[in-house]
């Protein structure tokens, strides 16, 4: 048995009882000595290994390993939670939003002054006759003169067609909208913010709605456009 053959078989398993080892290592002094060597080194290997294992050692792995699972779980239950409240918030206030009957004209007013606030800023020297172009498709017409007309134009009241105007004032520039009747409208006489004023007028077809600011009175041009509207049957 060659040197090489006789070191793979002893480092494999120096306790082995194979005659050919037996022999080899009779015949050969360094053979011997490697084999002794091996076994002392597998002998030192395997008490090394053995251990004692500390009492209650078993429970207290198997203790870890379940307050790690609670605490995962208790974070993945807190993430499902927060996941939860946060659609229910998000489908309440849409549904607030968008629930039928929910359109409340008065905002929706002030939302289109913050929106189009260039509409205050120009001035289209609009007349009567184009005026009346617009309001045709909503079955109406002013019969007579309104003064200045700095601006008219459509604009989306949640779905409904409606007419943006700002007209003269002797006390300044008041938006005026036109807005067709709608049964999931929400109709408020008068309203404000820290800003703005107005008045909600209910006629025949439509809602005449005016704003201005909180130093504006409403109310002499509102009665001039109150008793110069008309609507048809």
């Amino acid at each position: 048995m060659d040197d090489l053959e006789f070191r793979r078989a002893i480092y494999a398993d120096p306790h082995q009882h194979d005659e050919r080892l037996k022999q080899a290592a009779a015949q050969d002094p360094a053979k011997a000595q490697a084999w002794q060597e091996a076994k002392w080194l597998d002998e030192k290997v395997q008490k090394a290994a053995q251990v004692a294992v500390p009492d209650g050692l078993a429970q207290r792995l198997l203790l870890r390993q379940s307050m790690q699972a609670y605490r995962q779980q208790k974070q993945q239950r807190h993430w499902y939670m927060g996941l939860a409240a946060s659609l229910l918030l998000m489908v309440g206030l849409t549904f607030t939003f968008w629930q039928p009957g929910q359109v409340d004209v008065a905002e929706n007013a002030l939302a289109h002054i913050y929106h189009e606030h260039k509409a205050l800023e120009v001035d289209e020297n609009l007349s009567l006759a184009q005026v009346n172009a617009k309001l045709a498709s909503f079955g109406g017409e002013f019969v007579a003169d309104i003064g200045k007309v700095y601006y008219a134009n459509f604009c989306d009241f949640k779905n409904t067609k409606s007419l943006h105007m700002v007209l003269d004032s002797p006390e300044g520039k008041i938006t005026v909208f036109i807005v067709p009747h709608n049964e999931k409208q929400k109709l408020s006489e008068r309203f404000s913010n820290h800003e703005y004023q107005g008045k909600t007028l209910n006629m025949q077809r439509a809602s005449l709605i005016l704003v201005g600011n909180k130093q504006q009175k409403l109310s002499s041009l509102e009665e001039s456009l109150k008793a110069k509207l008309r609507f048809s049957a």
